[in-house]
């Protein structure tokens, strides 16, 4: 059988068929390279945090400094090697100069996460897949989740009404670290699409203190791909969060809720999951991902083997998926012969710009009121929506037997549960301050059995207060 050609240098072997078009090794590296270059100079911001300057535009002694939030995918692995060949370039073009340093930020959720992380970065740091020149140019941060609670310096006991779904606040002050922690927060949700949500806010929330706590740093290079940013979108849709889209694909302002201190730059937003996935496995970077099956969907040469038994090792039924996962799951199905859905899905959301705001939530003076738990904008009052549509109240009990049914319930687990939920319920809204929550939040606290949530104040002198993190070096 004949070998097919690359189409682009027409001369090797391909091994790589993406978006209908065959690579051989080499230019498929530098097609995906590209992609993310061609994004990290895409204004003259971010050129001048990229390449290296002289004279009059000097700034931070020359070398700009970049977040790069670090998960151990694919993603990670690839933005991380293009960012190298770069550093590369510029060592050896300016004569051992180069125009910026990395800062490379991973979170855990528990220890045995934490040591899958420090024994796949050992294993990469001890490679010989760069040399020591290069690895100067890198830090490598450990935080751990817990300091989202442990490093607060104030939280807030926020309780939602369960008839008519305004929320107050209370000061809160946790005894010890066991009281409340990021496992419990966790278990109190209800299903894994509250709990994927709740750990989302938390890990961006942690990734951009560290950024707002670097006074020389303004880009945090956010490695999702294109596959990741289309789900994230049909998953801020179906939660009822699509005013979101706009603010958070935007990459052009300062990110006004970490007081405008850095832009969030996406360079992977025009690459498939499946192209990094094959990017990893033809630079050998593969072998040091973490909490993730990579798909040689497009390699020409694959081990069909291999594939189906990675595959019958990740089926997850429907019900259990986040709604994340499902539409991930359908644009995996599809990336092959219909990749275009997804370049379509992230243009959509690209294009899309901030609601105007229509209807202020009660009580609320300011222009623009912002969810206290994800921070986001709220464009209008989701709970005078919710009222509407929602009829909670219950009707009075008239009969002996409906009295008596109310004191079996009264002492059962969950009238017992109750009591306990009206008795905070009305000292929040006797001492309590107003908190403000957008309609994703509100379904996701009404979820919860309890309807209250232990959260951190979101103001200046908690994004001040140091996090605990620390760095792994030789």
């Amino acid at each position: 059988m004949t070998a097919i050609k690359c189409k682009r240098c027409k001369e090797n072997d391909a091994t790589v068929k993406s978006r209908k078009e065959p690579f051989c090794d080499a230019c498929f590296l530098k097609f995906v390279s590209l992609k993310q270059r061609k994004l990290m100079m895409t204004d003259e911001f971010y050129r001048d945090h990229f390449k290296v300057l002289y004279g009059k535009d000097l700034k931070n002694n020359g070398v700009s400094k970049i977040v790069v939030p670090f998960d151990f995918s694919s993603s990670s692995f690839s933005a991380l090697d293009v960012l190298v060949s770069l550093l590369k370039e510029q060592n050896l073009q300016h004569r051992g100069r180069v125009g910026f340093r990395v800062k490379i930020i991973t979170v855990f959720k528990n220890e045995q996460e934490r040591e899958l992380f420090e024994q796949s970065w050992k294993m990469f740091r001890n490679s010989d897949i760069y040399d020591d020149q290069v690895w100067l140019q890198f830090e490598w941060h450990l935080i751990n989740a817990e300091s989202f609670f442990r490093d607060a310096k104030d939280l807030q006991q926020i309780i939602l009404h369960h008839q008519d779904f305004n929320s107050m606040g209370l000061q809160y002050e946790l005894k010890d670290n066991s009281e409340y922690n990021i496992e419990v927060l966790l278990a109190r949700c209800p299903n894994r699409n509250t709990r994927n949500d709740m750990w989302i806010f938390i890990v961006s929330h942690l990734i951009k203190k560290f950024a707002y706590q670097q006074t020389d740093c303004e880009v945090i290079l956010w490695a999702h791909s294109m596959t990741k940013l289309a789900d994230h979108i049909i998953g801020l849709v179906v939660k009822g969060r699509g005013a979101q889209i706009a603010a958070s694909l935007n990459s052009t302002v300062f990110d006004s809720d970490y007081g405008a201190r850095f832009k969030n730059l996406y360079p992977l937003k025009n690459t498939l999951l499946s192209e990094l996935d094959a990017y990893c496995i033809i630079t050998g970077l593969n072998k040091y991902i973490v909490n993730y099956t990579v798909k040689n969907d497009l390699m020409i040469t694959k081990d069909i083997k291999e594939k189906s038994a990675d595959l019958s090792q990740n089926v997850r039924l429907v019900k259990n998926m986040t709604i994340n996962e499902l539409a991930r799951k359908y644009f995996n199905d599809i990336e092959g012969e219909y990749s275009n859905i997804i370049a379509t899905v992230l243009r959509t959301g690209d294009k899309l710009k901030p609601p105007t705001i229509i209807n202020k939530p009660e009580g609320y003076s300011n222009e623009i009121s912002k969810c206290s738990i994800c921070l986001n904008t709220i464009y209008s009052n989701p709970s005078e929506w919710l009222r509407n549509i929602a009829i909670n109240r219950g009707h009075p009990i008239e009969t002996k037997e409906e009295q008596e049914l109310y004191k079996q319930w009264q002492s059962s687990q969950v009238g017992i549960q109750t009591e306990v939920y009206l008795t905070l319920r009305n000292k929040a809204w006797s001492e309590g301050h107003d908190i403000p929550l957008c309609y994703g939040c509100i379904i996701n606290l009404n979820g919860i059995k309890t309807r209250e949530i232990i959260w951190p104040k979101h103001e200046e002198d908690e994004l001040e207060n140091v996090l605990n993190e620390f760095e792994l070096s030789d």
